[in-house]
């Protein structure tokens, strides 16, 4: 008994939820309902008027009637004689007569004394008229009155009979029972019912087509889902650490996040106003709005007096580009991880590179033994070992900072890999570079010259030898980067080789390594000239300040030819 008293579960506890109606079926109650309210308030507004209308063209054929019949000679005689009423059987078949003709309910003739001398039911007559009605007409009045008589309610037309003298001798009263009129009525709203059916019918489909439009259209969302997906697409948005701007295909920010505002040093009150890509990236809003379907990944680019990382990607909706995603980082909160990254990059890079080159050389000393040369494979092994040895000294005897002296050395083995010569001059000389920030510039700025110049020679390497020559000095003010290669050269329209979609070739990092140049030396206030090189193809001279310049410097790129 306890275990069943403990067990027992209030009925309270039970609860029952009520899941809620779909958005379709709310639209087609909501539509249907609102189309009824108004099919079934322009029917009384329209059934009113029609009905007002019938009771005065109703009430102007009684009138007429009774004015004809008040006419008659011999309703005139009849009220004249002052005789009772059976004595005039052949007035009474008359009227009676008249009355089936016009389709009138009754006619009534009486007296001054309201006693019926004409009735359609014979033995009303003689009685005295009801309806309390008659007055007004045995004053000489003419009109048309509602009122309820011995047949009941009816729309009546009640005229005076006089003599020739102009006394009145009595009065006519013609009238259509309210049944029959209201009868009329509906035959003549038919048309109207029909058409208010017919409307109803029609918004029951337009209800349940825009129903299933909306529901095509959120994609088959219920209103609480939407709702709980914004919030949180609210939340993850404000907690994520990278800045986030969607945008329309026209450029106008649809969102922004407020990291996005923080890295750009705009107020979190930007996200509630319209704003332009130009308003926020106004030096790279034409670039980042360009041929969108090209992904971009980790573009570099100098905005807010920072750094920032920046990816963008393409918004589809039901098929349809319907804008681009912005993604981006400062790129120091990446510093660590990316220079991490860098090197092992870097090296595992270097020993691809080395062990294919060395896997050539040892499969030519294996051959060299086999068929007994000896000394020439003891020989190439010495000249291969002082040769990397030599090479290695010479680095860091003119290069002193050990990450460019690695970037230098690695693009050496990448450029051999692909038979191109890159060399450093001998009168090359830099110190340790104290600032990072700095540092991180020079490694972007010199790869990306090397990586060009490489690629450069690559195109012309079946007209002459593909060399690529590296200078670097430094003096009190300035670090010097020169770059020369035996490739093709600049071309007329030496500006456009900085723009982000000049490359003559595909993919979605092509054609901006000479823009991230481009927009490194405007974070650091650095300049360039191009002119010819005498290995027959470009010369690129970079310029880098050592002191910190802050904003951008006008007129990057200067010609020297």
């Amino acid at each position: 008994m306890r275990n069943l008293e403990q067990a027992a579960i209030p009925t309270s506890a039970f609860k029952v939820i009520r899941r809620p109606k779909k958005l379709e079926t709310r639209l087609i109650i909501w539509v249907v309902g609102v189309c009824v309210f108004q099919a079934l308030f322009f029917f009384a507004l329209v059934y009113n008027v029609i009905t007002q209308n019938f009771h005065q063209e109703v009430g102007g054929k009684a009138l007429a009637l009774a004015m004809s019949i008040a006419s008659r000679p011999d309703v005139i005689m009849a009220l004249k004689a002052e005789k009772q009423a059976n004595e005039h059987p052949e007035l009474n078949t008359k009227i009676e007569q008249l009355r089936q003709q016009v389709n009138a309910d009754f006619i009534v003739i009486g007296n001054t004394e309201e006693i019926r001398l004409v009735h359609p039911e014979p033995k009303r007559i003689g009685q005295r008229m009801i309806g309390e009605d008659s007055e007004a007409g045995l004053r000489g009045e003419y009109y048309v009155s509602e009122a309820t008589g011995s047949l009941g309610e009816s729309i009546r037309g009640k005229v005076p009979v006089y003599d020739d003298s102009g006394e009145i001798l009595g009065l006519v009263s013609v009238g259509f029972l309210a049944g029959s009129v209201e009868l009329l009525i509906l035959e003549r709203s038919s048309i109207l019912i029909w058409g208010c059916i017919s409307l109803l019918l029609l918004s029951i489909f337009a209800a349940v087509f825009i129903g299933r439009w909306v529901r095509n259209a959120i994609f088959g969302l219920q209103p609480d889902e939407i709702a709980r997906l914004f919030a949180e697409q609210e939340a993850i948005l404000n907690t994520v650490r990278s800045g986030i701007i969607a945008l329309d295909p026209k450029g106008n920010v649809r969102k922004i996040n407020q990291r996005a505002c923080e890295i750009l040093e705009q107020p979190l009150r930007i996200q509630h106003q319209s704003l332009h890509l130009s308003d926020l990236l106004p030096e790279h809003a034409e670039f980042l709005l360009r041929n969108p379907s090209r992904r971009i990944l980790g573009f570099e680019l100098f905005a807010a007096d920072k750094r920032l990382v920046l990816s963008r990607f393409l918004l589809q909706a039901h098929g349809y580009n319907d804008g681009v995603l912005l993604s981006m980082r400062p790129a120091d909160e990446l510093e660590y991880l990316s220079q991490q990254l860098a090197k092992v990059q870097a090296f595992a890079e270097l020993l691809r590179v080395q062990t294919h080159d060395y896997s050539n050389k040892l499969n030519t000393i294996g051959a060299l033994i086999q068929m007994g040369e000896l000394d020439k494979a003891i020989e190439l092994i010495g000249q291969e070992s002082q040769g990397s040895q030599a090479q290695i000294e010479s680095l860091l005897t003119h290069i002193q900072e050990p990450v460019i002296a690695g970037l230098l050395l690695g693009k050496y083995h990448k450029a051999r890999e692909v038979n191109v010569s890159v060399e450093l001059n001998n009168d090359s000389l830099l110190c340790s570079i104290e600032r990072k920030e700095l540092l991180e510039r020079m490694v972007s700025i010199l790869g990306n010259l090397i990586d060009n110049a490489i690629e450069a020679v690559q195109q012309v390497q079946h007209m002459r030898v593909p060399r690529v020559l590296v200078t670097i000095d430094e003096t009190a003010q300035n670090i010097i980067f020169d770059v020369e290669d035996s490739g093709i050269g600049l071309g007329a329209d030496k500006a456009a080789i900085f723009t982000p979609q000049y490359s003559s070739k595909t993919g979605a990092q092509h054609g901006v390594g000479l823009y991230l140049v481009k927009t490194h030396l405007e974070s650091c206030g650095g300049t360039l000239e191009l002119g010819e090189s005498d290995l027959g193809g470009a010369r690129i001279t970079v310029y880098i300040p050592k002191k910190h310049v802050k904003g951008t410097s006008h007129g990057v790129f200067s010609n020297h030819c």
